[in-house]
Parts: C-alpha cells; structure tokens; sequence
C-alpha cells in the first residue's frame, strides 16, 4: 500500500516500500513531475540513495533536500 509525503511545494509524493531488513527500509518514491528514486533509509533516518530515474528511464536526478528530510521523518520510531 503506498504512502505519500509533500515537497516543500505541497506536491504530493507516492512512497512505496520495496522491502525490509535489519538495515531498514528500501523505498521507492515517485513525484508527479517524473522524478522516482530508489533509496534504502536506516532506522537512523540516514538516507542511501541506489538509483534515481526521470519519465521512466534511468537518469542522473538529484536527491532534493525535502525528500532526505522527509524520509528521516518516516524512519524515526513512532
């Protein structure tokens, strides 16, 4: 089941988780405009990204600053 979180522009993000280990959670987060990342975030809320893609297509995308503040967020036990 997804999850979603806002950008710092108020855009919703889809969340899906990939998997889950003793080292945390593998993630995959696509934003409405094409950007998606693959990333796995430790219970630390430390954020790894594996890969990133643009329309579909792997692509050299930059990890924007609300995505690790966000994920970090999303690691912090409840």
């Amino acid at each position: 089941m997804p999850h979603s979180i806002r950008d710092y522009d108020g855009n919703e993000v889809e969340v899906r988780q990939q998997g889950q280990s003793d080292d945390g959670h593998r993630l995959k987060i696509t934003h409405p405009d094409g950007r998606r990342w693959i990333c796995e975030v430790d219970p630390d809320g430390e954020v790894e990204i594996e890969s990133t893609y643009r329309d579909g297509q792997l692509a050299d995308v930059e990890t924007p600053e609300w995505l690790v503040d966000e994920l970090a967020l999303l690691a912090r036990p409840a």
